[in-house]
Parts: structure tokens; C-alpha cells; sequence
């Protein structure tokens, strides 16, 4: 469980939109290690904060090495002022909470963040009713989680619908969908090229693909493959496995296939009137649209680091079509 710097580009482009109030208290699910190198991150935080941001990077670090106890100021980046964690086995928590399990007792927070926490738990259904129960009504929830091509990282690869259909049975607005494929090259690329924004609105696959579940299933598997020969992809997963490069082709056994993956990200706010969680239901036809559900671009807009789109002019139109766009 980390943040890195496609999660902070994120937090990023969330701040920017005004979803985090400043004073504002946090609970990560699991304490999360930074994993964003300091040059990075001050650059990002001197264009996104200002110098008051900027200023408020070193405490993430010592030295160049981010510090294992970083999380309170890291997340003091974007106006949290208040930070816990919870876990069962974690030393650096906050509360030792069997997550299989929802809490009593507990105060309430502005944001409760699972960054790769739920697919680890077996009753995983729990997870989502102890952010429920730890969120003040209109708190922000916020999920990152395995989407596709990720075997075995867990005990669970959470589909998309099941974020969305929550979020219809339960009231919960959907402040933010980004479905980020490619994720791990992506965050290579991000870390190691000159700092620069994300355009999450550009990223290839998108909400209102979901429509039709046999369209969207394969456009994620045509997206998945592009991704796969891609240069980028070829690029990072070479410099994980050096050697002679003619010695065998790509992809071969050699290289860590198993890191082209895609990732989940998911904001919710939750109703401001308080009431018990309801079990969504799946539409096995495709997820109906939720008013409201399209985050404007309000982050640093830049340049995707994967490959082109291939379905994006039909998109395009079959957004239009349904007055998406």
C-alpha cells in the first residue's frame, strides 16, 4: 500500500477542484508509505500550492528518502490538518481495527481513503461500511483499487459497476471516476520525466463506457493489449529486466508482464443525511448514468503517458449520442 505519483497528481487535480476543506481530518485504511521522489513533488507542489506549498514538503522527507511517518504532512498538502490511520497489524496506525469487521466508537472524518486496502480484505462488503460509518455526511470517500490484470494482488479485483452501483443505492455522489490503465508504466514515466500534470479527462477509458458492458469489457481488453506492445510499456518493463536486448524477443519470459495493470479511481461524497448502508445492485446490461457524475477538468492539464486511444472518436460519438458531452 503507497502513494505514488500518479495517486498524488490525483490528490492533485481533487484539490484543485475544492473537495478538500481546509482543517479538514483524514483516515487512511491501512498507512500509506510515500513513494513520490522530493524533487517531484516540490516542483508539483511550487506549480499546484505555491511557495506556502512547496514550503510544506520537506517534513514528508529525510534527506531525499520520504520519511515513514510522512503521511501526516504529506497529506497536509491539501489542507488536512488532522491525520489518522487504521490497521490490524501496522505498527504506525492510529487504531488497530480488523477491517473484516466495521468499527464502533470511532470518531467520524472529512476523508477516509482506501489506497489498495480492500482487495486485501475477505469481507470485503465491510470495507465499504466502515468508510461509510467513519465518514462525517458529505465527507469524501476515496478509492484506489485493481481493475484489471492484476491476478492474485488480492484477495479481490473490485469491478468498476460495483463503485458506481454503490454509489446509486446509497446517495453518494460520484465526484471522481479515472480509470487509469497502464498504471504501473504510467507511474514510471510519471516519476522519472521532467514533473508535469495528468489529464485524467483524456485517459482512455471512461465512465460513460460502461453503458454496455460487452463494449466496455472489450475495450479494456483492446486498450489492455495496445498497452502491452506499446513503446512506453516495452521502455520501462526492459529497464526492470536489463541484459541484451536481442537475446529474445518482446514480450518474452524475461520481462515483469505481470506489471501492465490497470487501477481504479474512485471519489465519493457521501449524503448529508446519515443512514444505513445499502447493498447495491448490479445492472448485468451495463450501468445506467448518475446525474452529475462528470468531474470538470479543473487539475493541471498535460500530455497522457500511454499510448493513444484507439476508441476515442467512437466514444466520442456515442457520448454525444447520449448527451454525455
Amino acid at each position: 500500500m503507497a502513494i505514488g505519483c500518479v495517486h498524488t497528481e490525483w490528490m492533485f487535480r481533487l484539490h484543485a477542484g475544492r473537495h478538500f476543506a481546509t482543517g479538514s481530518s483524514l483516515i487512511d485504511l491501512g498507512p500509506q508509505d510515500i513513494q513520490v521522489p522530493r524533487p517531484y513533488l516540490e516542483s508539483r507542489a511550487l506549480h499546484a500550492l505555491g511557495p506556502e506549498g512547496q514550503a510544506r514538503v520537506p517534513a514528508i522527507y529525510d534527506g531525499n528518502d520520504a520519511r515513514r511517518d510522512g503521511q501526516a504532512a504529506y497529506y497536509h498538502l491539501f489542507g488536512v490538518d488532522a491525520y489518522s490511520s487504521a490497521d490490524l497489524d501496522d505498527a504506525r496506525a492510529t487504531y488497530k481495527l480488523d477491517l473484516n469487521r466495521v468499527p464502533e466508537g470511532l470518531p467520524q472524518f472529512d476523508v477516509v481513503t482506501d489506497f489498495g486496502t480492500a482487495e486485501h480484505v475477505y469481507d470485503i462488503a465491510r470495507v465499504f461500511e466502515t468508510m461509510h460509518a467513519l465518514l462525517k455526511p458529505g465527507g469524501l470517500a476515496l478509492h484506489v483499487v485493481p481493475a484489471f490484470a492484476f491476478p492474485n494482488h488480492g484477495f479481490y479485483t473490485p469491478n468498476p459497476n460495483l463503485f458506481v452501483e454503490f454509489a446509486r443505492a446509497n446517495d453518494y455522489r460520484l465526484v471522481d471516476f479515472s480509470y487509469v490503465d497502464n498504471m504501473f508504466v504510467r507511474e514510471r514515466l510519471q516519476a522519472t520525466r521532467p514533473p508535469q500534470g495528468i489529464d485524467f479527462d483524456a485517459l482512455p477509458i471512461r465512465l460513460q463506457d460502461m453503458e454496455n458492458t460487452q463494449v466496455f469489457m472489450t475495450k479494456v481488453v483492446r486498450q489492455f493489449h495496445a498497452n502491452m506492445t506499446a513503446a512506453d510499456t516495452r521502455e520501462v518493463l526492459e529497464a526492470l529486466s536489463p541484459g541484451d536486448r536481442s537475446a529474445a524477443p518482446y514480450p518474452a519470459d524475461r520481462h515483469h508482464l505481470c506489471f501492465v495493470f490497470d487501477l481504479l479511481f474512485i471519489a465519493l461524497a457521501k449524503p448529508l443525511r446519515e443512514q444505513a448502508v445499502r447493498p447495491p445492485i448490479q445492472r448485468m446490461e451495463g450501468v445506467a448514468p448518475l446525474p452529475g457524475a462528470a468531474m470538470p477538468a479543473t487539475a493541471v492539464q498535460a500530455t497522457a503517458t500511454s499510448p493513444r486511444p484507439l476508441w476515442r472518436r467512437a466514444a466520442g460519438r456515442a457520448a454525444r449520442a447520449l448527451g454525455l458531452r
